[in-house]
């Protein structure tokens, strides 16, 4: 009961600040709400001299700034890009050639996914990642030009990596397709290339990089919040697709919630990285590299510190078929481990085995709640294909069994 007073209570007062930030909007002190706002050299520029990461190269001056109506799907943001003019005379002068166009993203129109997205920090986690992480990852992620969070609105200006050579980007209808083992081992290189890099930090420098007030599961009341969310699901879920979702399988959802403390025990326990946290396959890009094809990462709302295999799980079972992934599941596990090793990481193949078995079911319940509370909208094809995925990988890996142990 605790849990569910205390995420209603964030989300009135996210529904709150919003309310404020129409206000500060009349007052010209808020961050812009829509795409025209946003649209102004004046605007942009204020933008780019007040969010620019520390370190990062200086654009010139905006003179222009037009819309070319080009829009990405989001589940809770306005993505779309922004044609840009520069100041002929500082883009001379430039070590490199400014960006055409600029990659925006600023909070959706729906009030109540708004409410839902600020209430649970998906935009302050993203900006702090643009504006302390991003420069320092060992892996291709969108250069960041600005990052800001104000009240409950945020902005970021990212390169456009459409433009990169050889790109390809993928959707929620891709991974619903479901893709190949093949370019799941790009992911698996990208993610252990990613986690090497931070293994192990201690608690200072994770605090310095990422400070645990963001943290989605271990932060100040995130626990309950959780546990009331994920309990709040189940019913509406089954209800929804019983065929997928069955009476089982809701009811095994109801011991694990029983078993919380214990299970977020058990899942962030040491060794520690940072991971991407909501990796599958429409969350990465591929693109040309000299050695051949390489995954970068783009929308890091869910990062965390968390178990490099949280990675790994999250995108094997969301992004492959489960017939396939049955047939390469040990395999693919054991070429992360290999990966992290060629990194200079040692994880033992049987405890990455153990881990993934223990988190699957955090991917389960990114689904439930997804399909049994609708706080984050999807095409409802894409969402029954994902919720059948991670039930069959529930079923596959015995996670009622090794729940019972724990």
């Amino acid at each position: 009961m605790s849990g569910r007073l205390a995420l209603g209570s964030r989300i009135l007062g996210a529904a709150g600040r919003i309310a404020a930030d129409r206000i500060d909007e009349a007052r010209g002190a808020a961050l812009p709400r829509t795409p025209e706002q946003l649209a102004r050299p004046e605007v942009l520029n204020a933008l780019l001299r007040h969010g620019a990461p520390p370190d990062s190269p200086a654009l010139p001056a905006v003179v222009s700034a037009r819309l070319p109506g080009i829009e990405f799907e989001s589940s809770n943001c306005r993505n779309f890009l922004v044609e840009l003019s520069f100041d002929a005379d500082a883009d001379a002068h430039a070590a490199a050639p400014p960006p055409k166009r600029v990659y925006a993203k600023i909070p959706c129109a729906a009030l109540a996914t708004r409410a839902f997205a600020h209430a649970v920090g998906f935009w302050q986690t993203e900006v702090a990642f643009c504006q302390r992480i991003a420069a320092h990852v060992p892996i291709r992620v969108p250069r960041v030009h600005a990052a800001l969070h104000r009240g409950a609105r945020f902005v970021l200006l990212l390169e456009n990596v459409s433009e990169l050579p050889g790109v390809r980007l993928f959707v929620n209808r891709d991974m619903a397709a479901g893709t190949t083992p093949e370019r799941a081992r790009l992911c698996l290189e990208t993610f252990a290339t990613l986690h090497a890099a931070f293994w192990n930090l201690d608690a200072a420098q994770r605090e310095r990089l990422l400070p645990m007030r963001l943290h989605p599961f271990l932060a100040p009341g995130a626990r309950e919040r959780n546990r009331a969310l994920n309990a709040a699901a189940i019913g509406p879920a089954h209800r929804a697709v019983p065929e997928i979702f069955t009476a089982r399988h809701a009811a095994l959802c109801r011991l694990a919630i029983g078993k919380w403390d214990a299970l977020l025990e058990r899942w962030y326990a040491g060794p520690l990285t940072l991971i991407h946290g909501d990796s599958h396959l429409a969350n990465c890009f591929e693109y040309a590299a000299p050695d051949g094809p390489r995954m970068g990462m783009l929308d890091f709302q869910g990062v965390q510190w968390c178990h490099g295999i949280r990675d790994v799980q999250y995108f094997l079972i969301d992004s492959l078929e489960s017939a396939l992934l049955a047939e390469c599941e040990g395999e693919l596990i054991r070429a992360y481990v290999e990966a992290l090793a060629r990194s200079g990481v040692t994880l033992d193949l049987g405890e990455a085995r153990e881990r993934y078995r223990a988190l699957a079911f955090q991917t389960l319940m990114v689904a439930v709640v997804s399909l049994g509370l609708g706080a984050l909208p999807e095409r409802a094809d894409t969402l029954r294909t994902v919720l059948a995925r991670t039930v069959a990988a529930i079923d596959r890996l015995e996670f009622a069994e090794w729940l019972e142990r724990l």
